[in-house]
């Protein structure tokens, strides 16, 4: 055995732990189990009951035991619940807040990368013949500017408050037709790298204008294109827009492989990888449904016969 444990534990005749070796050895993995199996609130009852019983009783010296529970295993259980729900907390919180910005940088630079890779792709004789460098170098500087957006969404809206992570929603009023141009910008490129088509359907919507968080929306809207145009097989992609019920929905269609229903329930999920093959970094649709919940809607997913629809819903004041 162990030297170690042996030291801990040789005195077992005197004190007999209810430990075993392994808990012994990490104690801290107690208190993580303990603080899980229970919540604050459940472990203050039992101790007022074993309070209420111990004052009823004519057990020796019951004043003892009375503040031995009051005033020291209530102050070490309340103590320990906020010490480790805090850290795990604060914890959660950083990891997240990193992964997610790291996510939202990336898709932009990646979105830049390709604008230059079309641009550099076109550096022969008849570089300054070509109608579309125009095109490239706008594209280019939007990309850009929606990265330095994305920054200045992400200081706005990611607070740590008492240790939590949260976000909160700048709502503002747009019009669709213009939004739907800053969600596509980089669409026409992706078009001629991967051999595809987007349609895009308003449905009498471009005139309109919405009210709620620009940057939120555009985020979610542009991830189910760029997945569209990374795991689609067919060559059409359509992004419809439609109204309801004092709801809007955009929504994402592509042909490909069937997602079953059980994947279908896991995409949504921190790290989530579909299969050892797939790239990516699990991250993405977890940040389109952080963003859907803090605008007070939902995403949706349906895959049938190859046909895979990715849906933001949510509720806003629609204006004509």
């Amino acid at each position: 055995m162990n030297t170690t444990i042996e030291a801990l534990t040789q005195k077992k005749n005197f004190f007999p732990f209810c430990l075993s070796h392994e808990e012994i050895m990490h104690p801290i993995e107690v208190f993580n189990d303990f603080c899980d199996a229970s919540d604050l609130q459940a472990e203050k009852q039992r101790l007022d009951k074993l309070l209420k019983a111990i004052s009823r009783s004519d057990a020796y010296d019951k004043k003892t035991c009375y503040d031995l529970v009051d005033k020291e295993y209530r102050r070490l259980i309340e103590a320990a619940f906020l010490l480790v729900h805090s850290h795990a907390n604060r914890e959660i919180a950083v990891e997240r807040f990193l992964a997610l910005f790291a996510h939202e940088i990336k898709s932009q630079l990646s979105g830049a990368s390709l604008a230059v890779e079309s641009l550099v792709d076109k550096t022969d004789s008849f570089f300054v013949t070509r109608p579309d460098v125009a095109f490239y170098l706008t594209t280019l500087q939007s990309i850009l500017s929606g990265s330095m957006f994305i920054l200045k969404n992400m200081i706005n809206t990611a607070c740590f408050r008492d240790e939590y992570f949260a976000l909160r929603a700048e709502v503002s009023p747009f019009n669709i037709a213009a939004f739907i141009d800053d969600c596509t910008v980089a669409c026409h490129i992706l078009d001629e790298r991967f051999n595809k088509n987007l349609i895009v359907e308003l449905n009498n919507l471009q005139h309109k204008t919405i009210v709620t968080d620009k940057v939120k929306l555009g985020q979610v809207v542009q991830n189910f294109l760029h997945n569209a145009y990374k795991y689609s097989e067919g060559r059409e992609i359509q992004l419809i827009a439609a109204e309801s019920d004092g709801h809007m929905s955009f929504s994402v269609l592509s042909y490909g492989h069937t997602i079953s229903a059980q994947e279908i329930n896991k995409l949504m999920r921190l790290y989530y990888h579909a299969g050892p093959g797939e790239t990516g970094y699990g991250i993405g649709l977890y940040l389109c449904e952080l963003y859907a919940e803090t605008l007070g809607g939902k995403i949706e997913i349906t895959s049938n016969d190859g046909l895979t629809c990715f849906t933001i819903r949510i509720p806003c004041e629609i204006r004509d």
